[in-house]
């Protein structure tokens, strides 16, 4: 790829906090594939197209194993990790994918819904309790969805903060070194080795007994991909639902005709998810491929060995699926968002982050009619340094 040349440097800044960068809607029209520069200096092509997006997603051309071959480009500072779930193609990928979802089930989420409940609750009653104003991530977001996905792990509650702080290091793009990411990296996989022994020893009823459980009896995954395991299962089912869950509260903060009617009609609950999901996917482009051969996309022959990254975040604003797509319609229906993703590496978790969203959007307007945002929406600032993007706070007042 040494003979194309960069149109623009990825991440690629947001003008706007709630919206994908103005460029994405600009090279879906002029240059759907486009070579861009990573954090690292390396060149890969960014695809923002919805068909091309999916091409991306689901064709097995486009590999997450070849990201570890010799001279493949990199979006991190960091080497990716061989054995997580996300950095695995077939035939390997279905073997750990069918492991983990005979644990994490549907059946098990619906299970959860009371303890979600009882959370939310507890949560927005010392929201409450300490007045305005409040940070709605802190108070109620990012408590929720980590403090869930521990729930159901079996991590106990004192240690659950600290995978915040790891979370945070993990996830970055260029906010902190690289030694500081792979200390934290280190630290993590650590704990997580001790609490699998702790499994191990005394069982429980959660997540992570089961698995452990598989694991040893079973032989179906090496201990170290049952450490990474745990690790995505932690940052994707908290990071990711904190950032679709503070962008949900915002748009339909700033949408008035459109909260009230979610206030009003519990008939649109499902819907309102499905259209937030659409709109605030977390990230504009991550978990990078490279392709095995050369490959036609968009009118372009990608080379082989090349970097590509598909922003679902363009996908779900391209106007020849979407009618007015940046538009909030807490209505829309049938809904063909992938805001999931698809093909091999569909979120595990998406029936928990919609039970939390649910659950969790209902009963904060719900108990808190008067809720406005404390800024201006545009106002909201967006982690530009983060893979997996979101507001570092969201001021609110009632």
């Amino acid at each position: 790829m040494t003979d194309v040349t960069p149109k623009l440097d990825y991440p690629v800044q947001r003008e706007k906090p709630l919206q994908p960068p103005c460029a994405y809607a600009q090279l879906r029209q002029e240059e759907p594939v486009c070579p861009i520069r990573l954090v690292t200096g390396h060149t890969a092509y960014l695809v923002t197209r919805y068909e091309d997006v999916k091409t991306v997603l689901s064709d097995l051309r486009f590999s997450r194993e070849a990201l570890f071959r010799d001279g493949a480009p990199r979006a991190q500072h960091i080497e990716p990790d061989p054995d997580s779930l996300i950095g695995m193609d077939p035939p390997r990928h279905s073997t750990l994918r069918r492991f983990i979802n005979r644990e994490f089930t549907p059946r098990r989420v619906e299970l959860l819904r009371p303890r979600i409940q009882e959370v939310v609750d507890g949560l927005l009653d010392r929201m409450l309790e300490a007045g305005p104003p409040a940070d709605l991530s802190a108070a109620l977001t990012r408590p929720l969805a980590l403090g869930i996905i521990c729930d159901l792990l079996g991590v106990p509650l004192h240690d659950q903060e600290t995978f915040s702080f790891w979370a945070d290091h993990f996830t970055s793009l260029k906010k902190y070194t690289a030694e500081e990411m792979m200390r934290s990296n280190r630290d993590m996989r650590s704990y997580i080795v001790d609490l699998i022994e702790a499994k191990r020893a005394k069982p429980g009823t959660d997540l992570l007994s089961a698995l452990t459980r598989q694991m040893d009896e079973e032989a179906a995954l090496t201990e170290s991909e049952l450490v990474s395991l745990v690790v995505i299962l932690i940052i994707a089912g908290h990071d990711t639902t904190v950032t679709t869950f503070n962008g949900g509260a915002a748009l339909l903060l700033s949408n008035p005709d459109q909260l009230e009617l979610f206030r009003t009609d519990p008939g649109v609950l499902n819907t309102a998810v499905e259209e937030i999901v659409r709109l605030v996917t977390p990230g504009d482009g991550i978990f990078m491929r490279v392709t095995l051969s050369d490959v036609e996309l968009g009118g372009r022959v990608i080379p082989a060995g090349s970097g590509v990254i598909a922003p679902i975040s363009a996908a779900n604003r391209d106007p020849s699926v979407f009618t007015d797509p940046d538009r909030l319609d807490i209505t829309r229906d049938p809904h063909d968002h992938i805001g999931f993703a698809v093909g091999p590496h569909f979120c595990a978790g998406s029936a928990l982050a919609r039970a939390e969203l649910q659950i969790g959007l209902s009963t904060l307007f719900r108990r808190f009619p008067t809720l406005r945002l404390g800024v201006d929406v545009d106002d909201l600032e967006w982690r530009h340094y983060s893979h997996l993007g979101g507001f570092e706070s969201v001021p609110v007042e009632w």
